[in-house]
C-alpha cells in the first residue's frame, strides 16, 4: 500500500483522453525529477498515493530523482507533434538488497491515436538491467504517442526510469512547422506576452529534412484581432531544416490597456491545421483594469492542517489571494507582480494566477484566518489590480478531533497504561524510507518565492530552502534528516523495520549537522552553561554538570509528548520503552520530570494540533498526550506504571552524577579498512564501544579493557559514524568517516 501524496491527480482521470492534452515538440526531453512538474506532452499514471520517485544514486541518471513504477499498469506517456524516430531512456530494475537479476515485464508501446497500443520493445526479467543503463526503442513514423508501462509486476521488484527523450525522425518527407518566440519553442495554442512592444517576431522553422514548408498566410481572431497585422508577403517557402522570421505589428494608436488576439499561421504542415499563437500585448504602462472583484469565497475543504479556497471569478486575467492570522490591511500595488510564498504587509501571498481552487499550506489547527482576494489584469510590470472592492472570508480551522477514539477511557482508570497501548499501538505503519514523501512534502513544506519551498528545522528553527521535490540531500551541508526525538539507541526493540522506528509521531525533520548530530543521544534539559548554539538549539551542560541538549521553546512541548507517546505505545515485556531509558546509553539518562514540566509549560499549539491531526489521518491512531496532556501526570514513565491522583508531575529534577569526559583518537580517519580506537584514557578499565550511523542505527557493539581496539569497517556504507565509549566513570564521543 502506498502513502498519501497529492499531485497531478487529474492526470490519472484523463488517461485515454489523449488528443485533448498538450503535445511535446521534438526533440522532447524530461529529466524525471519531479512527477508534479512533467513538461508538456508528458503524463503519468502512478495512482494517487505512494512513493513516486527514487533518489538513490545507483538508480538516478540526472539528480535528484528518477520516476518509480511499482504497480502493474503504471506508466509514463508522451504525446508529441511531428515525426519521431526513437525513444531513449535510462532504466533500472530494483529489488531487495543483494538481488542481482530483475524479474517482471516492462513494455515500450507506441500509438498513432493514444487509444490503440502496440508493443515496440519488451523487457522480460533479465532484459531489464539492475543498475541505470540507457535503453531505446524504435517507435515508427506514424506514432504520435509512446508509453513506458510496467506490464506485469513480480512481488519485490520495481522500476526506476530517468531522462526520457523522444528523438525526431530522420529524413521525413512531410513538412513540419515549428514556431519559436524569444528563443523558446511554442506549442499550438500557447500564449506569448509581448508587453508594450510595437512589434514582435515569430521564428518559423521547417522541422522536416526533405519537404518544403509553405506558409500561406495568417488568420486572426479574438477581441483585439484588428490590432495585430503583418506586412509579410505570402506564400513564404521554408526549405527543409531552415527557418524564417515573421514580424507582427501591434497597433500604436491604442493609448493604453490590454490587447489580446489569436494569430493562426496557415501552412502545408502535415497536420493541415493552423498553428495558433495567443498574443497578449499591452499599450501604455498597465493592462486594462478589471471592473469587479471575485465573490463567493468559500472553503472547499477545511482541515486542521490544510484549507482549500474556492471563489467565483470575474472577467479578469488572474486573482491575488492573501492569507493572515490577523485582519488584512494590505492592498496590492499596480505594476508589481507578486509570487506565492512572499509577504505583503504581513499577509502571505497564497495565489497569483488564473481562477482556481487555492490550497493553503502551513495551516495551524484551531486558528482563525483572514482571506482577501483581488482581481487583476496583465502580467509582470503591467499588472493592474482592481482595488475598489475585494472578496473576503474569515474562518477558523478545526482543533483536535478525537471524537469517540478513547471511548469511556479516562485518567482515573487504573488500567490506563495497558489500555492506552491496546488502543494506540495498532496502526498503519509508514516505512522510514517514505517519511520524506509523507511528512516533508505533504505537511512540513511551505511555499516560498521562485518556485522553492522551505521547511524549518524542528529543534532549531533553521529555515531549509530547497527546490522541490524534497529528498535527503546528504551532499548539502544544511540538509534535513529524520530525527528520532526518542533516540533509537534508547529503544527496547532494535529492528529498523519495526513500527517504533518509523512512527510519524516520533520523527521530525532536523538539521543533520547542527541539530541531529549535535543532539545525538544526549538527554533534553534546560541548560545552565551553553557551549554551542545554532538558531534556537543549544548544547551544553545542565545544572548537575551533565551534557544535554535544549531545543527551541517551540519544540519542547511537542517533543515531550512524542516521548510520552513512544513509551505508552511500545513498552512491553522484553521490549522496554521508558524514561529514563532502560538501555543505559553512555550515562545519557533522560529525566521525565524535565519533559513533564515542558509538557505543562508549552501546551499543544496550533502547529502541533495540525501535525497531530495530519499524522492521525495517515497512521489511523492518535497521540493521547496531545489530546489530553494531563494524562502524563498519571504515569511514572520510568516503570510505565499508573500513578493514582495524577501526582507524577512536579517532581524535582533528577541529578545523575555525570561521567567524566575524556579524549580519544581514532585513526586512520577516514578509512575503508581497519580503524584503531585509542582507549588509553580509560586506564585499562572495561569500556563499552558502540558505533552508530547517521540514521541512529547501532552498527557495532563491543567491549575492551585494553589500551586500544581495532574496528574493521570493511563493507560498511560510506558516510559519517558516531563512536561512543562508556566506562564506569568516564566517557568519550567522536565521529569518524568511512569511505
Amino acid at each position: 500500500m502506498k502513502l498519501n501524496k497529492i499531485y497531478s491527480f487529474a492526470l490519472a482521470l484523463v488517461a485515454g483522453i489523449n488528443m485533448l492534452g498538450a503535445q511535446a515538440t521534438l526533440p522532447a526531453f524530461w529529466n524525471c525529477n519531479d512527477p508534479a512538474a512533467a513538461p508538456s506532452g508528458f503524463t503519468l499514471n502512478q495512482g494517487t498515493s505512494g512513493t513516486f520517485v527514487y533518489t538513490s544514486a545507483s538508480l538516478v541518471k540526472s539528480t535528484p530523482a528518477a520516476i518509480r513504477l511499482d504497480v502493474t499498469g503504471e506508466w509514463i506517456k508522451i504525446n508529441w507533434t511531428g515525426t519521431a524516430d526513437t525513444l531513449w531512456f535510462y532504466g533500472s530494475g530494483t529489488g531487495a538488497s543483494g538481488v542481482t537479476a530483475w524479474k517482471g515485464t516492462f513494455d515500450v508501446e507506441a500509438s498513432a491515436d493514444g487509444s490503440t497500443w502496440t508493443s515496440v520493445k519488451k523487457f522480460v526479467d533479465t532484459d531489464m538491467p539492475m543498475g541505470t543503463k540507457q535503453l531505446f526503442a524504435q517507435v515508427g513514423s506514424t506514432a504520435r504517442f509512446a508509453r513506458l508501462i510496467f506490464t506485469s509486476k513480480t512481488s519485490g521488484y520495481n522500476l526506476a526510469i530517468d531522462d526520457i527523450e523522444v528523438r525526431p525522425g530522420k529524413g521525413g518527407a512531410k513538412p513540419e512547422i515549428k514556431v519559436e518566440y524569444a528563443g523558446k519553442t511554442l506549442l499550438s495554442g500557447n500564449e506569448i506576452k509581448v508587453g508594450n512592444a510595437n512589434a514582435f517576431d515569430l521564428t518559423i522553422k521547417n522541422n522536416s529534412t526533405l519537404g518544403d514548408l509553405n506558409v500561406t498566410g495568417i488568420q486572426k481572431s479574438g477581441t483585439n484581432a484588428g490590432d495585430f497585422s503583418t506586412t509579410a508577403s505570402f506564400p513564404i517557402t521554408v526549405k527543409a531544416g531552415e527557418s524564417t522570421t515573421l514580424s507582427i505589428d501591434v497597433n500604436q494608436s491604442v493609448t493604453s490597456g490590454s490587447l489580446k488576439a489569436t494569430v493562426g499561421i496557415l501552412s502545408n504542415d502535415s497536420l493541415q491545421l493552423p498553428f495558433n499563437v495567443n498574443v497578449f500585448a499591452v499599450r501604455g504602462s498597465l493592462a486594462t483594469e478589471p471592473t469587479a472583484a471575485p465573490s463567493n469565497l468559500n472553503l472547499v475543504s477545511n482541515l486542521a492542517w490544510k484549507s482549500v479556497l474556492g471563489m467565483t471569478g470575474t472577467d479578469a486575467d488572474g486573482y491575488l489571494v492573501l492569507l493572515s492570522t490577523s485582519p488584512i490591511t494590505a492592498t496590492p500595488v499596480d505594476g508589481v507582480g507578486y509570487q506565492r510564498g512572499e509577504y505583503l504587509n504581513g499577509a502571505r501571498v497564497m495565489h497569483a494566477g488564473a481562477l482556481a481552487n487555492v490550497t493553503f499550506d502551513n495551516i495551524w489547527g484551531a486558528t482563525k484566518y483572514y482571506v482577501k482576494a483581488f482581481a487583476y489584469n496583465g502580467y509582470d510590470g503591467y499588472v493592474n489590480y482592481f482595488t475598489s472592492a475585494y472578496g473576503s472570508l474569515d474562518y477558523t480551522t478545526p482543533g483536535l478531533q478525537a471524537g469517540s477514539y478513547y471511548g469511556s477511557l479516562t485518567e482515573t482508570d487504573t488500567l490506563l497504561v495497558s489500555k492506552l497501548r491496546g488502543l494506540v499501538r495498532p496502526h498503519f505503519q509508514v516505512y522510514y524510507s517514505n517519511f520524506g514523501a509523507t511528512m516533508a512534502s505533504n505537511f512540513d513544506a511551505r511555499d516560498t518565492t521562485d518556485g522553492k519551498k522551505v521547511i524549518n528545522c524542528f529543534y532549531t528553527g533553521y529555515p531549509y530552502v530547497y527546490n522541490p521535490p524534497f529528498f535527503f540531500d546528504v551532499a548539502d551541508q544544511n540538509y534535513l534528516s529524520r530525527e528520532h526525538s526518542y533516540p533509537y539507541s534508547w529503544m527496547g526493540e532494535a529492528s529498523q523495520d519495526s513500527a517504533n522506528y518509523s512512527d510519524l509521531f516520533l520523527l521530525y525533520l532536523v538539521h543533520q549537522n547542527k541539530g541531529n548530530a549535535v543532539r545525538s543521544n544526549y538527554p533534553m534539559n534546560n541548560l545552565k552553561t551553553v557551549t554551542m548554539n545554532f538558531y534556537g538549539g543549544k548544547f551544553g551542560t545542565d545544572s548537575a554538570g551533565g551534557f544535554a541538549y535544549e531545543p527551541r521553546d517551540f519544540a519542547k512541548g511537542a517533543l515531550s509528548r512524542s516521548n510520552f507517546y513512544i513509551c505508552a505505545t511500545y513498552n512491553r515485556a522484553g521490549a522496554p520503552f521508558t524514561i529514563p531509558t532502560a538501555n543505559d546509553f553512555l550515562g545519557m539518562v533522560q529525566d521525565q520530570n524535565v519533559l513533564k514540566r515542558w509538557n505543562k509549560q508549552f501546551p499543544p499549539n496550533g502547529w502541533e494540533i495540525a501535525r497531530h491531526e495530519y499524522v492521525a489521518s495517515v497512521q489511523k491512531n492518535r497521540n493521547p498526550f496531545v489530546d489530553y496532556p494531563d494524562w502524563a501526570c498519571y504515569i511514572d514513565f520510568s516503570k510505565m506504571s499508573y500513578v493514582k491522583g495524577g501526582t507524577a508531575c512536579g517532581g524535582p529534577t533528577i541529578n545523575n552524577k555525570p561521567l567524566t569526559v575524556v579524549s580519544t583518537r581514532v585513526y586512520p580517519n577516514p578509512s575503508s579498512d581497519v580503524m584503531h580506537i585509542d582507549l588509553s584514557a580509560f586506564n585499562g578499565s572495561d569500556v563499552k564501544v558502540t558505533v552508530v550511523d547517521f540514521f541512529e542505527r547501532t552498527v557495532f557493539e563491543g567491549k575492551s579493557n585494553g589500551s586500544g581496539m581495532d574496528l574493521n569497517v570493511k563493507g560498511w556504507s560510506a558516510g559519517q559514524y558516531l563512536i561512543l565509549l562508556h566506562g564506569a566513570t568516564q566517557q568519550a564521543v567522536t565521529t569518524v568517516m568511512v569511505n
